[in-house]
């Protein structure tokens, strides 16, 4: 798979702008993660997207040494609007950890080198993510237009769906506050009073 093509890298930038919609279920997730030709560096690049649920602006920016593998998270520089520490710690899961681990090893990845590059020492752009996860989801036969922002939007309504609580979902984001993430999902006042009903439904009974 080529995907360094500067035409398609200059015709998307202004795509790019336009935040998607779209998001990926798990089967279409898994599709990706299992297409036959799929380069370790891709895999790479859409496990430190997807799993963590980083921006894209923080992902391009992961070095190796800001994956603290002995705690499960990567450390996360210059987020977006962050002055808490504990919100610029995105979680990283054991098997994202494992596939990590064996990238940065098979390349012979140093500590100040970008796990997502164009060379090792050169941070991708935005625009390059952008044609790259577009052609995979190709590949996999995902007829979805997808924007690089794509895969932290699945992740955490992946997790939604799960039956994980908002508010939890809101923390792993590293949301401010619970109505960013209620307005990211479109997650409206009736979904909320609707899983509320569940837990109410005992009280009910017991009238």
């Amino acid at each position: 798979m080529n995907y360094m093509k500067n035409k398609k890298d200059k015709a998307t930038k202004k795509e790019i702008k336009h935040y998607s919609k779209e998001w990926l279920k798990i089967l279409e997730l898994q599709k990706i993660l299992s297409l036959h030709n799929l380069s370790e560096k891709y895999e790479a690049w859409v496990t430190l997207l997807y799993f963590p649920a980083l921006r894209v602006s923080e992902a391009i920016n992961v070095r190796v040494r800001d994956i603290d593998f002995d705690n499960n998270c990567i450390e996360i520089y210059n987020a977006k609007g962050v002055s808490n520490h504990d919100l610029r710690k995105a979680h990283l899961p054991q098997e994202a950890q494992k596939t990590l681990s064996r990238y940065i090893k098979n390349n012979n990845l140093k500590p100040n080198d970008y796990i997502m590059f164009s060379n090792k020492s050169i941070q991708v752009s935005r625009s390059h993510v952008y044609v790259v996860v577009n052609q995979l989801c190709k590949d996999a036969g995902i007829e979805k237009r997808i924007g690089c922002h794509t895969f932290r939007r699945s992740r955490a309504q992946n997790l939604l769906d799960s039956g994980v609580p908002l508010i939890s979902v809101s923390r792993y984001l590293r949301h401010k506050n619970i109505e960013t993430t209620m307005h990211y999902l479109n997650y409206s006042i009736d979904d909320l009073q609707k899983e509320l009903l569940k837990y109410d439904e005992p009280f009910k009974m017991g009238l």
